[in-house]
């Protein structure tokens, strides 16, 4: 049974493994700055359906299987941490733009992601 659970239902991520199918999420293009929004473009342009709006609820259509990735930049620890458990316990991915886990010193960069294959094709858009 998944660790993320909605009104005792588990809560279990898509299984899309491809970037040309997945549906990415992010809060504004305005989070994003003129260094990162050129791979922001890049992996959005990859992606099947493009969306902004949601904040933190973006997370939470991931971990129910309505979106594939989520991508942010301007994040501080507590915007993110809470999220780790819920993305992971759903069976998704959640680090940083360079794949490393999320701490309380994590940069403001954060990508979560369904599947490790949609993490491994967005790492490189990204860096």
């Amino acid at each position: 049974m998944s660790a993320t659970e909605r009104n005792g239902v588990a809560s279990v991520v898509s299984q899309c493994q491809r970037l040309d199918d997945a549906r990415i999420l992010a809060t504004t293009p305005e989070m994003f700055n003129a260094d990162e929004w050129p791979r922001i473009d890049a992996l959005r342009q990859r992606c099947h359906v493009r969306r902004y709006g949601g904040d933190c609820y973006n997370y939470a259509l991931l971990a129910s299987g309505h979106a594939d990735i989520v991508v942010e930049s301007d994040l501080k620890p507590y915007d993110y941490m809470a999220l780790v458990a819920v993305i992971e316990g759903a069976g998704g991915v959640i680090s940083d733009w360079q794949g490393q886990p999320l701490r309380l010193g994590s940069g403001a960069q954060v990508i979560a992601a369904a599947t490790p294959e949609l993490h491994a094709q967005a790492l490189p858009l990204l860096n």
